[in-house]
């Protein structure tokens, strides 16, 4: 199994109001959540990823 760090900080309403940049790696988004990958995430390691997801709802 593996395991990403999570980064959490305030919403900034400037940054949220700002357009967001371009992404390098993959996204997922589950409703309001968007989780961003390193790039070059392989195939396995995003299906691992939406796997945990599927698993938690």
């Amino acid at each position: 199994m593996e395991f990403a760090t999570l980064m959490i900080s305030p919403v900034d309403e400037a940054l949220a109001a700002a357009e967001p940049a371009a992404s390098a790696g993959p996204e997922i988004v589950v409703g309001s959540v968007t989780i961003r990958l390193e790039p070059g995430a392989s195939a396995g390691r995003i299906a691992s990823v939406v796997h945990a997801l599927m698993a938690a709802s």
